[in-house]
């Protein structure tokens, strides 16, 4: 008896392509990621030695403070013109500011402090006597 030549299963007639590589784009981004952390605390660390790690220096005016700046003045000064005489505007982190800016204003747009959300009466204003604009600074014992 003969029996009729059998065929191979389908699978076997037709290879099947190997399937596509897809790119590594994880890795890419990593080593991206890596390479820019790098770079950022390599020129953190230049900039730290080239200006000998302190913060950099801020302009002593006081009327150059902005709300959330720091002063240092004279607490006992006695008036408003001793005590704003006394203000400059050193870094938050420097021992000797006592005193966190809350607000820059006109004097001559009749502002007042008082008016000021967070200031509370009481505390002291430093005017500026020295420039004859009529500005003062809300200010606020650091604490």
């Amino acid at each position: 008896m003969t029996f009729p030549q059998q065929q191979s299963p389908i699978w076997q007639q037709y290879p099947v392509a190997p399937p596509k590589k897809t790119p590594n784009t994880g890795l890419i981004v990593g080593i991206a990621a890596a390479a820019l952390v790098v770079t950022g605390g390599a020129i953190a660390v230049t900039v730290a030695l080239v200006t000998g790690g302190s913060a950099p220096e801020v302009d002593p005016d006081p009327f150059s403070a902005q709300a959330g700046d720091c002063l240092s003045a004279d607490e006992d000064a006695g008036s408003n013109g001793a005590f704003s005489s006394s203000a400059v505007r050193v870094h938050c982190s420097d021992g000797s500011a006592n005193y966190t800016v809350i607000a820059q204003l006109s004097s001559s747009s009749g502002s007042d402090c008082n008016a000021v959300p967070g200031y509370e009466y009481g505390n002291p204003v430093v005017y500026d006597f020295t420039s004859g604009q009529s500005r003062e600074l809300c200010v606020m014992p650091k604490g």
